[in-house]
């Protein structure tokens, strides 16, 4: 190591745990006095000024293969790079996390188009045909799309081999909505490259999530959730009906019986599906955000947005229709503003637009949180419940050990948790690992 590299190393560190330890201790303090105590913020991280030359070295570790000792002479941080790398930082969202222990990752195109490859701890591949890929909500089987149509494969390796349970092609989609619904523009090119779709069932039914819409797709038929024909006729402005959603999310419970979803213009909304029957349910906060199944799937938490804080409410599926008379919905939590989260059988780790990770059980108890930088784009766990991939709309993909006993001393927040490897996906530059 030269002394310039020495230097530099010395430096990035002691600000590192000077800015972390700081940083948790005012959290700390805050947390013990309900934030009336805090005291005084922490002053700035001045890492920023030093991040051009740290990431020509994690270039340069990379290009050599030389990545074992860079974390321990640059443990990483996003946020100093917020200003001098801004412009190259893109969405990384983690799909689904592969039989090999390999995972499946999209990332973001200047065309708001997807890059689609897979990742480990020492490589990551393109996958150059594919346009979009989402993941069923037990994990097990991905959906994997193409300027053809989608195939539902079964627990695949790195090579995306796997059993085939299912296959869809745009064509037979498009044509079935059309016939269903030939007063409405349904699914547009942008969308199918871009859309959620969630297997279930099987690979038998498809939940299509959109800005132009949100479908059930079935074997036999297609299904408009959001917004229902009679809301479009109602919105019509005479130069056809178009659904164009505002913020559209969807969940599916993992024994297939319930979907959750929802818009900004719409309130929480909650289907059984095998009696077709919609439950309305009001917001906490202003917009509908997101919402997410228990692993058990008892319960269904739905987040409503108002800038970058929201309210996230539980809603029981074994009382619902008792609870839906009294209106009563209890906070799992009144901050956070999700995008992401991962259901554990001790609660679910959501993931915010100011990049904090919470732990939350099904009481509302927050056990932990874990601060990775940058608004959270997406999450995968694995079914082990050991290893969590996070993503984020700085272009990093956090490789995280849920088992670890001791935090890390240049991280932020309360939870005995440890990144363990990250890769960093920037527009047009090869992902880098560190």
């Amino acid at each position: 190591m030269t002394d310039e590299i020495g230097q530099l190393s010395r430096q990035w560190k002691e600000e590192g745990l000077r800015y972390a330890s700081e940083v948790n201790a005012f959290v700390r303090h805050g947390l013990a006095s309900n934030w009336q105590e805090a005291g005084a913020e922490p002053s700035e991280d001045t890492r920023g000024e030093l991040a051009s030359r740290v990431f020509r070295y994690i270039q340069q570790a990379n290009r050599s293969g030389d990545t074992e000792m860079l974390r321990e002479r640059f443990p990483p941080a996003s946020w100093p790079f917020n200003k001098s790398h801004q412009q190259l930082m893109r969405a990384v969202q983690p799909i689904a996390l592969l039989t090999d222990g390999s995972a499946l990752l999209s990332g973001r195109n200047k065309d708001q188009t997807n890059a689609i490859y897979v990742a480990d701890l020492e490589r990551v591949t393109q996958v150059e045909h594919l346009r979009a890929a989402s993941c069923s909500a037990d994990g097990r089987d991905v959906a994997l799309m193409d300027e053809r149509g989608v195939q539902v494969v079964r627990e695949p390796d790195r090579t995306l081999h796997g059993q085939l349970l299912a296959s869809y092609t745009w064509e037979d989609i498009i044509r079935r909505l059309q016939d269903r619904y030939p007063a409405i523009e349904t699914i547009q090119e942008q969308s199918y490259r871009t859309a959620d779709v969630i297997p279930f069932a099987d690979g038998q039914k498809l939940l299509f999530v959109s800005h132009d819409g949100i479908y059930l797709i079935e074997e036999n038929g297609v299904l408009l959730l959001h917004p229902t024909e009679e809301e479009l006729q109602e919105q019509a402005d005479g130069e056809g009906l178009n659904a164009s959603l505002s913020m559209p999310h969807g969940a599916v419970s993992r024994d297939g019986k319930w979907i959750a979803f929802g818009s900004q213009g719409s309130e929480h909304l909650l289907l059984d599906v095998d009696r077709r029957i919609v439950y309305p349910i009001e917001p906490a906060s202003s917009y509908p955000h997101y919402c997410l199944f228990s692993s058990s799937g008892q319960q269904v938490w739905f987040n409503a947005c108002h800038f970058y804080n929201g309210d996230t409410i539980r809603v029981s599926l074994t009382s619902l229709e008792a609870d839906i008379e009294s209106g009563d919905w209890p906070s799992m939590n009144g901050e956070m503003r999700v995008y992401a989260g991962v259901a554990l059988r001790e609660g679910n780790i959501l993931g915010d637009a100011y990049g904090y990770l919470r732990l939350i059980d099904h009481e509302g108890q927050e056990l932990w949180r874990y601060h990775v930088s940058g608004t959270i784009s997406g999450m995968a766990l694995s079914p082990d419940e050991k290893t969590l991939l996070v993503g984020t709309y700085s272009g990093m993909l956090h490789w995280v050990d849920l088992t670890a006993q001791e935090p890390d001393p240049y991280c932020i927040g309360t939870a005995p948790i440890r990144e363990i490897r990250r890769w960093i996906v920037w527009e047009n530059k090869q992902p880098l690992l560190w």
